[in-house]
């Protein structure tokens, strides 16, 4: 996938002091959100597009997901889950930019990011990779992992991901630890160990699937929502933190080894009349799915 820029878009905010004059000369929307101090990036009608100050020396951009309309103003939310954060400390201002949080899609998160970084800044999703680019460097930004909890108004991040520039005399500088690229390279080490105990759970699966019958695929749903912790779909069951896959490969007594049987069984289409029927790729496929599931792949930092 070759990613096309649409240079017709890109508005950009350069530095700490751009931003804070963007605020002070935006005007607060007015009539029934009054009160709210909302102050509109460009276009007032898309006013989830917005400017926020959070301190004399922190400003945020936000584009209007998760926390833009049912948290409190003074909520730390959109700090924590604002794709552009602009902070002005001793040493220096820093740039933080994050992408879109877990496993969805947001294609109006990555133009509003493409549009409000610094000119000399893109960001750009080649084959569903996403990277800020600088002076012809790619930085690696991986989606960060949190769960908002719209009941209670509260949100917990779990792996903040990011990437952090400092700003100075016009120059950006990566100054954060790059992030884990996952690559297609089976880590061989982790492969081989994990070998004989996947064999030892097929083999003991082919023995007791059949006994399911056709709940075999019928009850998958619920099998799938005992590795993940609910979810309500089998389709997202390699959703599953990989160390509790590792940790059933593990363990021979794993209360949750029949759930993973049974995924790994329905995504090989080992299933004949939604009965368990082993076919003669199943092995193969089912160590293919391990392999995503539990993440057996290398790691490079970019």
């Amino acid at each position: 996938m070759t990613y096309r820029y649409n240079y017709y878009s890109k508005i950009s905010l350069n530095s700490f002091d751009e931003v804070a004059k963007k605020y002070e000369e935006t005007k607060p929307l007015r009539g029934a959100r009054a009160s709210e101090n909302i102050r509109p990036l460009a276009n007032r009608a898309y006013w989830w597009n917005r400017i926020s100050k959070v301190s004399d020396t922190k400003y945020i951009l936000c584009d209007g997901h998760w926390a833009w309309s049912t948290m409190p103003n003074d909520c730390d939310i959109r700090e924590q889950t604002a794709p552009i954060v602009w902070e002005r400390k001793d040493d220096g201002d820093y740039l933080t930019i994050r992408s879109h949080m877990n496993d969805g899609m947001s294609v109006s998160r990555y133009t509003f990011l493409d549009k409000w970084l610094p000119k000399e800044m893109r960001f750009i999703w080649p084959n569903g990779k996403h990277y800020v680019t600088y002076k012809g460097e790619q930085h690696y930004l991986p989606k960060f992992r949190g769960k908002m909890d719209w009941s209670n108004k509260t949100f917990e991040m779990y792996k903040d991901n990011k990437v952090v520039f400092k700003h100075k005399d016009g120059e950006f500088t990566r100054v954060n630890e790059k992030q884990p690229f996952k690559t297609k390279k089976i880590d061989k080490q982790l492969d081989t160990h994990y070998a004989d105990k996947l064999k030892a759970l097929w083999d003991w699966a082919t023995v007791t699937l059949p006994v399911l019958g056709e709940t075999l695929v019928t009850s998958r749903h619920e099998y799938a929502d005992k590795l993940t912790g609910g979810g309500g779909s089998y389709w997202y069951w390699k959703r599953t933190d990989p160390m509790e896959i590792r940790a059933i490969l593990d363990d021979e007594e794993h209360e949750n080894r029949m759930a993973l049987a049974v995924c790994l069984a329905n995504e090989a289409d080992a299933v004949l009349g939604n009965r368990f029927a082993e076919k003669n790729n199943t092995y193969s496929l089912i160590r293919q799915a391990v392999r995503q599931a539990g993440d057996f792949y290398l790691t490079e930092a970019r």
